[in-house]
């Protein structure tokens, strides 16, 4: 039995475009994620009590603090699967995501960026785009 293919809808497409454009911005996301936390975190109550507080090594601490965070996690796991999609791009299409969707011209829509970038029509540069959020889809788990 054949497995018909899976279309990705113009509404996943667009969230995983702005998923991919959030990989500059990872770095200070997680660190924020982190501080936040950490301001959050409930105060020792018996902070007066010499020792009451159990002090673990700060390598351990900050590593527990990581895998407790869902927000960090997210980010993290996002950074992950940007990286691994673009590392099964093609050098020129890495070129292209680098430019088009991180660079100075990321406010270009993608009819002026395949007639800029790519020398192509409309209609060729959103396959283009489709055929890298597909990718980006299947490393984040939404495509199967």
């Amino acid at each position: 039995m054949v497995r018909k293919k899976q279309e990705l809808s113009r509404k996943t497409l667009s969230g995983l475009e702005e998923q991919m454009r959030l990989y500059p911005k990872i770095p200070r996301l997680k660190a924020e994620a982190l501080v936040t936390a950490e301001l959050s975190r409930e105060h020792d109550v018996n902070w007066w009590i010499k020792g009451s507080r159990k002090k673990s090594e700060p390598p351990l601490e900050a590593l527990m603090r990581k895998e407790n965070n869902k927000a960090y996690q997210y980010y993290d796991q996002l950074e992950k699967d940007i990286d691994s999609t673009m590392s099964g791009l093609a050098p020129e299409l890495q070129k292209l995501v680098k430019e088009c969707f991180w660079g100075e011209n990321s406010y270009y829509d993608w009819g002026t960026i395949g007639a800029v970038y790519m020398g192509v029509g409309v209609g060729q540069a959103y396959s283009i785009r489709y055929k890298i959020l597909e990718l980006f889809a299947l490393h984040r788990g939404v495509l199967f």
